[in-house]
Order: structure tokens, then C-alpha cells, then sequence
């Protein structure tokens, strides 16, 4: 029964957000792998893992290949004070994040500074509700110094020295940005491995620019950024001893525009941990597809080797753009404090 509750506050949250398309235009960017960022774009995330501290890092190159580069690096520190493994309490979750995007030839970019706090409460053995809420100082800027116009032509070329008649009014500016979230997850063992029919749960909904931030590209116009809705639901399955699929789904809605992924994710078990000791960690092999909504395929391949985690995707566009900008990488490096606290001295038993 609790599991078709949460596929029917699943079904109902993508409901809403398709009857709603505006309750989410100036676009984000975006990671494929969503499940690595998703304390990013749902604060009640921020604490939900295995361990207490985690430090996470990601960086994607967009369109390799195409003359200009679409670089975005994101990052996030987490922490769990009051959480312990010997019995099932709440306990706080506390994120600091920050994240840079930078696109082509005019460096439009996107610098962002926030924290998060989130509160994690139990509500039976195995099952969580999660809220957080998320704040953020974002900066805008550009620099249209290197940018060729055709006013510049001098017969044969492009000619950089040719005085162009354009003049760069962008404004540099920031401002502040606020986002919410809800999450239910269901696990049924502390240590987070799933034996052969076992079955896991994370979903969740979401939204972010809930303030809908003034935008002052120039000093003649502003734009408001328009509130992005978020849904996310992630299913396991336990096959065997040694093997796990997981199925993801994440669907972004923001004014007009919407993109959905799906994750399909295989995960093989190569050394499990230590029963006596604890030291020992398991480690996993996964690896699987990624589906995006805008005709995009990723192969995803990680290495979980317990504390630390890396993973790396590869994007082929496969639309309308695919002939000029195909491939995509995207890196992902993770370590959490799985045995003991960087800042206390009590360790998981």
C-alpha cells in the first residue's frame, strides 16, 4: 500500500506540473546525471545518503566540437549533524553549494553561492519524509569583447579590428534565489543493500526561483526568472546477492519549456563489506543509459569503491542539432565519511 501511495503523489506531482506549465522563461542549465545533483535541485535531498559528511563534485563539457566551449562545474558540501546508524531518528541536513556556467563566445555566465537546510524524520522502520529549503546568491555577467558581427566583413573576412557599431550594454548583476522541496524515501536495511526481490524508493517534488529573481540584463529592460518545477523518482530492484537495477526519472518544467530523463542503471556488486569489523566497504560496478526528452542518449559508467565514487557519462544528440553539436562529457566525483565524522569522534557500527 505504501508503495502505490507514492506512485500515486508521483503521478499526481507530474500532473501538475503539465495542467501548470507557467507555474515554473530565461532557461537553466542542466547535468544529465540528475540523480548525482539532485540536492541541488530539490533541498530535501541534502543529507539523504549513507554516511555523514559527503563532498561532491561535477563537471560537464557541452558540445565538443562545435568552435566555442559550454563548460559547467557544480559542487556541494553536506553534512548530517545528529545522525547515527543505531537507531532511526531525525536528523538535520546542512549543504553549501556553489556552481559556474559558462557559455560560448560571449561568456555568458552563471556563478551561484548557496546553503541548504533540510530536516529528515522518520516515519517507520525504513521510511523517510525530507523537507529542505535552499537559498543562493546568483551573479550574471558576460563579456562581448570577442564577438565578430557582420558590420565587420572587409570583403574577404571577419575582420576583429573593424570597428563593429555594436555597443555591450549587458549589466553585470546579482541577486538573490530561493528554492523548495519535499522527498519520501523508503529503504529497508540501515546499510543500504538491497538482497534478491528487496525494493527501494526515492521520489520527490520540488521548485526552485520560488521569488522569481528581477533579471537586469541592460539598463533599458528587465525580465523575471520564471519558477522551475522539479519532479524525481528513483526505483531499485534487488535481482540477487550481487546485482541491482534502478530506474530514474526526472522531469523539468520551467514556463514553456520542459525536458524529462530516464535512467536506466545496472549494478553489480564486486566485494561486499566487512560484517565484523566494518572497515571494509563494498564496492560496486554500474553502468547503464541515460534518455533525455531533447533526442539525447548518455552511457553512464561508475566505479563505488565505498567512501569514494566517480562516474562518467557521454552524451550523443541525436535531434535536430546533432550534426553540429553531438558529443557531450560529464564527469562525477564523490567522497563521503561513511565510518566516522570529519568533526566528531563516533563512528557507524
Amino acid at each position: 500500500m505504501r508503495f502505490k501511495s507514492c506512485l500515486f503523489s508521483l503521478t499526481i506531482a507530474l500532473f501538475v506540473l503539465g495542467v501548470f506549465p507557467n507555474a515554473g522563461l530565461a532557461q537553466d542549465f542542466h547535468l544529465t546525471q540528475a540523480d548525482r545533483s539532485m540536492p541541488f535541485l530539490n533541498p530535501a535531498f541534502v543529507g539523504a545518503y549513507k554516511g555523514f559528511e559527503r563532498i561532491t563534485l561535477l563537471n560537464r563539457n557541452q558540445w565538443i566540437g562545435s568552435g566555442t566551449q559550454f563548460l559547467t562545474t557544480y559542487g556541494m558540501a553536506e553534512f548530517t549533524p545528529g545522525r547515527t546508524r543505531q537507531s532511526e531518528r531525525a536528523y538535520a541536513g546542512i549543504g553549501a553549494s556553489f556552481s559556474n556556467d559558462v557559455g560560448g563566445d560571449s561568456r555568458m555566465t552563471q556563478k551561484s553561492f548557496g546553503l541548504t537546510a533540510s530536516g529528515h524524520i522518520p516515519l517507520a522502520k525504513g521510511h523517510w519524509l525530507d523537507a529542505g529549503l535552499q537559498t543562493a546568491i546568483q551573479q550574471r555577467s558576460a563579456d562581448f569583447s570577442s564577438l565578430l558581427y557582420y558590420s565587420q566583413w572587409n570583403g574577404s573576412a571577419l575582420d576583429p579590428s573593424v570597428f563593429s557599431g555594436e555597443e555591450n550594454d549587458f549589466v553585470n548583476f546579482a541577486f538573490v534565489d530561493a528554492g523548495l522541496g519535499l522527498a519520501y524515501r523508503f529503504e529497508p536495511n540501515q546499510r543500504g543493500e538491497l538482497r534478491d526481490g528487496q525494493w527501494s524508493l526515492q521520489t520527490g517534488l520540488s521548485f526552485q526561483h520560488v521569488n522569481r529573481p528581477r533579471l537586469q540584463y541592460n539598463t533599458l529592460s528587465a525580465d523575471r526568472l520564471y519558477r522551475k518545477a522539479v519532479a524525481y523518482a528513483c526505483f531499485s530492484l534487488g535481482l540477487n546477492e550481487v546485482s541491482t537495477l534502478q530506474f530514474s526519472l526526472t522531469h523539468l518544467r520551467k514556463g514553456g519549456h520542459s525536458e524529462s530523463m530516464l535512467g536506466a542503471i545496472y549494478r553489480m556488486k564486486l566485494r561486499g563489506s566487512s560484517q565484523v569489523t566494518n572497515e571494509v566497504s563494498t564496492r560496486y560496478l554500474s553502468a547503464g543509459l541515460y534518455f533525455r526528452s531533447t533526442a539525447a542518449v548518455a552511457p553512464y559508467i561508475a566505479l563505488d569503491l565505498g567512501a569514494f565514487d566517480f562516474g562518467i557519462s557521454y552524451d550523443a544528440d541525436l535531434g535536430a542539432t546533432s550534426s553540429v553539436f553531438r558529443h557531450s562529457v560529464e564527469l562525477n566525483l564523490a567522497y563521503t565519511f561513511l565510518k566516522k565524522s570529519a568533526f566528531k569522534g563516533s563512528r557507524l557500527r
